[in-house]
């Protein structure tokens, strides 16, 4: 697989530090993916200086490429739309590479995970937009699906809740067809306005995969308890 391209993570966050840096350390030593082509974007939505210097630490202690970062506060203080700064992140990860592994700062990953196989759909498939590697939900519609001899579920536009906020590596062609995250709203309304482009789609776009053989609770372990809009 020497071809694969760069890859963006971007790590969103806010005031959350013990997390962020758990999430950080465990997805720099499970995550299966050439080191050379990782370049990681911090996008903070107005924390403290420790805590933004603890994130960025935690990156240059793994050796890991830094794209960039921000620390701004986008909203205002009687808000909770972070929908601006997780704009900015997304786009600047895209002008990196159009493989984006996007991560919130609350997700750990304890077992070995290798991405490659999953940026060589996202490259061979344009009819493919999102891998997903989120938690299983019960009445999801799904259809199976193959490529390369592996199984994944195709989310269908027919129930609540198709995409999610759980981790998941998205190409730029998703961002192009379905747009940005909406940026008057909380994370959750972000996350249902997200679900609402992809399920009221009617013209054929990218659709959101995920992998059958990874844990019903998904890859990446939820360790959060605070609102990330606190």
């Amino acid at each position: 697989m020497n071809d694969l391209p760069p890859l963006a993570i971007a790590l969103v966050t806010y005031n959350r530090t013990r997390e962020a840096v758990d999430t950080i350390e465990s997805t720099c030593r499970n995550l299966g993916y050439p080191r050379e082509l990782i370049g990681w974007y911090v996008g903070d939505d107005g924390s403290t200086n420790d805590h933004h210097e603890a994130v960025l630490g935690a990156i240059e202690k793994h050796g890991m490429k830094l794209i960039g970062h921000h620390n701004d506060r986008f909203r205002g203080d009687e808000t909770y739309n972070c929908g601006r700064g997780w704009n900015k992140a997304l786009g600047l990860c895209h002008q990196y590479s159009d493989f984006v592994l996007w991560l919130e700062d609350d997700w750990r990953l304890d077992s070995p995970l290798d991405l490659s196989p999953y940026v060589k759909i996202l490259q061979d498939r344009e009819d493919v937009g999102i891998v997903t590697f989120r938690i299983l939900s019960v009445g999801a519609d799904v259809h199976t699906v193959g490529h390369n001899g592996e199984v994944f579920l195709q989310y269908l536009r027919t129930t609540q809740y198709a995409y999610s906020g759980n981790p998941l590596l998205r190409h730029a062609r998703y961002t192009r067809y379905y747009g940005w995250f909406a940026e008057d709203r909380s994370p959750g309304l972000i996350e249902l306005h997200h679900d609402d482009m992809y399920r009221l789609d009617v013209k054929g776009g990218p659709w959101i995969w995920r992998p059958v053989g990874i844990s019903q609770w998904g890859s990446w372990g939820h360790t959060g308890t605070d609102k990330t809009w606190k």
